[in-house]
């Protein structure tokens, strides 16, 4: 048996992973903290993840301080800032301040450092706050990756985000740290594929609806920013790929190579994540005008949140009939959408009222004769079946069955639907006068009874022999 080998991944990649990996860590002891607030009665009306960032928030600014922030003074603005959430007792809010803060110091563990494993074989330990004595008490002190979170907690444009990495990738290609830039470069191309994805969004909701997106200020000025950032970038783009090509050209490290090579892969995905995007924002006009074309003339059909029975039968039906008419009718021409009427043309009407009938030409197809065969390969039953239905219609020789009977004899086989066959027949044969060919041997009539079969039901017949002339 042999072993299940894990996918190998580049430096690159493998460093990234660990690194976006670390940052979405560090949110996790902030989700414990909301977990378990049910366990120490903290009430569900408290935004305890909007409590714990203006925690960490207070903290990362006190440290351009000369004076720290104490962890009395923490408390109680966490305190007041619950007080806006729900109305309760000052008690309350101090509660619900003290948990988010003793879940931030690790409180439940002495206070101890977080613990993550990375793959099963790397730990990584941190603290968001810890707690230092000072001379005005227990101070509170920010770690660097409540510092860090901080950071990521911040609402960053994606166009100035973009621009930033962009410098930072070419600083670090003139500093020859391939593998950094390497980084840079992935962050970059997942703040274009963003911005691809936040544009792909408004144009879906036009499609939706039109008017669930400001076409009139909004969309507009957004287009116009992706339409300058996709110029820009498309040209940084090629500037960058050219300087780094040139590199691997000349380059003797093999590292050096492999990480400049995985870099040149990286924008060359991002270039074309800004070339879709440029075709995004050539084609928008056109799909706001489509959509706006179309859902003129579509249907107003609003039904996903009534009640058809309850909001509107129900009411309906209880009315007099006067307004209950002018409901329906309301109701009907929002369902069916705007009716066009069929304009009558009166030179058209008076061609069609003037025109001669229609003859019948002189050379008229003729009429196939029914029964015809030949030349035709009829379908028939197997000897075997056509035995046992000759073995069950004998029964009639020594004494008149009903059809019921006979069927009930024959059972769910084929033979079954043959005797319904000979029994029909024999009660409406399909020629006239029979000859040598068609003679019948049994006759049916009905019986006034009926009949309940899965082949057949209605009214019953009765099968009789009948002697050969």
């Amino acid at each position: 048996m042999t072993e299940r080998r894990q996918p190998e991944l580049s430096p690159v990649a493998h460093s990234s992973m660990r690194a976006r990996w670390r940052a979405l860590i560090l949110t996790d002891p902030v989700a414990r903290l909301v977990r378990n607030a049910v366990h120490a009665d903290i009430h569900e009306g408290y935004d305890l993840r909007q409590l714990a960032l203006a925690a960490i928030d207070l903290a990362v600014a006190s440290l351009g301080f000369a004076r720290p922030l104490t962890l009395a003074e923490l408390i109680e603005s966490i305190a007041e800032l619950a007080g806006h959430m729900r109305a309760a007792p000052t008690g309350e809010h101090e509660d619900a301040a003290r948990w988010v803060v003793k879940g931030l110091l690790n409180d439940a563990d002495n206070q101890r450092a977080f613990v993550y494993s990375f793959n099963n074989s790397e730990e990584y330990a941190f603290k968001l706050l810890q707690l230092q004595d000072g001379p005005d008490g227990a101070v509170v002190l920010a770690s660097p990756q409540a510092v860090m979170l901080y950071l990521s907690g911040l609402d960053l444009d994606v166009d100035d985000a973009e621009a930033a990495f962009s410098v930072v990738l070419q600083r670090q290609l003139r500093d020859r740290r391939f593998e950094a830039a390497g980084r840079t470069a992935m962050q970059a191309e997942r703040v274009s594929v963003a911005m691809s994805a936040s544009l792909a969004d408004i144009l879906d909701a036009t499609k939706r609806d039109v008017r669930s997106v400001d076409w009139e200020a909004d969309v507009p000025q957004r287009l116009a920013r992706a339409r300058e950032h996709v110029e820009a970038r498309i040209a940084a783009d090629a500037d960058v790929l050219n300087h780094v090509a040139a590199g691997i050209d000349t380059e003797t490290d093999p590292a050096v190579r492999r990480a400049s090579g995985e870099l040149v892969d990286t924008l060359r995905r991002i270039r074309q994540v800004h070339l879709d995007l440029a075709e995004r924002v050539g084609d928008a006009r056109s799909v706001f005008l489509e959509a706006q074309l179309l859902q003129v003339f579509a249907r107003r059909v609003h039904l996903r949140l009534l009640h058809v029975e309850q909001e509107l039968l129900h009411p309906v039906l209880r009315l007099p009939q006067e307004p209950a008419t002018e409901v329906v009718e309301a109701f009907g021409d929002r369902v069916v959408g705007m009716q066009i009427p069929r304009l009558l043309q009166l030179d058209n009407l008076v061609d069609v009222l003037l025109a001669p009938p229609r003859l019948s030409g002189a050379e008229d197809e003729e009429a196939e004769e029914p029964g015809e065969t030949e030349g035709v390969e009829l379908q028939a039953y197997p000897p075997a079946v056509v035995a046992e239905a000759n073995r069950i219609l004998r029964r009639v020789k020594d004494r008149p069955a009903s059809l019921s009977e006979l069927l009930a004899d024959a059972g769910d086989g084929p033979a079954a639907e043959l005797v319904l066959l000979s029994a029909l027949w024999a009660y409406a044969p399909d020629v006239a006068e029979p000859d040598e060919e068609h003679r019948i041997t049994i006759q049916a009539e009905r019986t006034g009874a009926s009949i309940d079969h899965p082949l057949v039901w209605g009214d019953n017949l009765l099968v009789s022999y009948t002697e050969e002339a």
